[in-house]
């Protein structure tokens, strides 16, 4: 589709979506908010600077997070092609993403190339031999990149955790790239005084237990204190009772064996709906003893928000403190 063609500073000022820490920013003094050097990493999980001296023109956009925060921050025209949604574009975002180049078929690095992008912004996985090839191949061509910081940017989980704040930063650093750095500001802003809101209600109180779970068949996937899906909730001022120390599967009787007052099931396009992910619990006369399902609180949560969120990551915030507190939000 043809992309619209407006001023890029306006478009960033104004943004899109009204929304409401670790990477190193350099910005000369004057007048002009460029050169700007942001570091990011490399497939060796190494630090690598990346100077911008104009905001970039023509962006090759790889997954949800990357795609809506451009989007989000009103980039829509500077993407000359996007590829890599897991499931819809976000509702508010549909009428922007609409008007970009959408593919629906993986490129090849040799058609990535040949759309001469100026900055590509993926995930750690994009830029394995198998696909992208590493950062260094596209700074011998003048393109620089940005790997989004929970795709495994830094290293494993267990190694570097994911969290809320590495989502602010990413969002924070298209911000410098583009020189839109208040748009940025407000949407993490509003992620933030949701938490705070939060954090005011619950203060003094006991917290709940909970447990964040995607069925694996025979066994669940826990996502515990290390990635963004057990963060989420513990920032929140819950206790995951499965995942604390590790991430390690459990099983039916590790379920039932740890009771969390509230469970949160997994969901994402091609394997369950919300709907099915708690039916998945509520259905089965095997978890009937929980307090959660004779509670009334198993919830589903989608991966999109909760695996680099990135502007979901309010809908992350969102989802979890509905269900934790839904007194807050009558």
């Amino acid at each position: 589709m043809k992309n619209m063609k407006t001023a890029a500073g306006m478009l960033c000022l104004a943004g899109i979506l009204s929304l409401g820490m670790g990477t190193t920013v350099f910005a000369e003094d004057g007048d002009s908010h460029y050169p700007v050097t942001i570091t990011t990493y490399n497939y060796e999980n190494e630090p690598v600077e990346m100077t911008f001296e104009k905001a970039p023109e023509k962006v090759f956009a790889y997954a949800n997070s990357n795609i809506e925060e451009l989007l989000a921050l009103g980039l829509g025209d500077k993407i000359v092609a996007a590829y890599g949604l897991d499931g819809d574009v976000r509702e508010d975002l549909k009428d922007e993403f609409d008007k970009i180049q959408y593919m629906d078929t993986k490129p090849s690095k040799e058609e990535v190339v040949a759309m001469e992008p100026d900055f590509i912004a993926a995930w750690y996985s994009s830029f394995s031999d198998d696909w992208l090839s590493d950062v260094s191949f596209w700074q011998e061509r003048d393109v620089n990149t940005y790997m989004s910081l929970n795709s495994s940017a830094k290293g494993p989980a267990s190694e570097f955790p994911r969290t809320i704040e590495d989502e602010y930063e990413d969002i924070l650093n298209l911000g410098k790239i583009f020189d839109c750095e208040d748009k940025a500001e407000e949407i993490v802003d509003q992620m933030k005084g949701e938490i705070d809101k939060v954090k005011e209600h619950v203060e003094g109180t006991d917290p709940l237990s909970v447990a964040v779970l995607e069925d694996e068949g025979d066994s669940f996937r826990v996502y515990g204190t290390e990635t963004l899906g057990g963060n989420i909730p513990e920032t929140l001022g819950a206790e995951l009772k499965l995942g604390a120390e590790n991430s390690e599967n459990v099983g039916a009787e590790d379920l039932i064996a740890a009771d969390p007052d509230v469970l949160f099931m997994i969901n994402y396009d091609g394997f369950m709906t919300a709907d099915e992910a708690i039916a998945d619990i509520t259905d089965n006369p095997a978890y009937a003893s929980l307090s959660a399902v004779k509670n009334n609180k198993v919830f589903s949560v989608n991966l999109n928000e909760v695996y680099c969120s990135g502007v979901r990551t309010y809908d992350g915030i969102m989802t979890f403190a509905k269900a934790l507190y839904p007194d807050l939000y009558e």
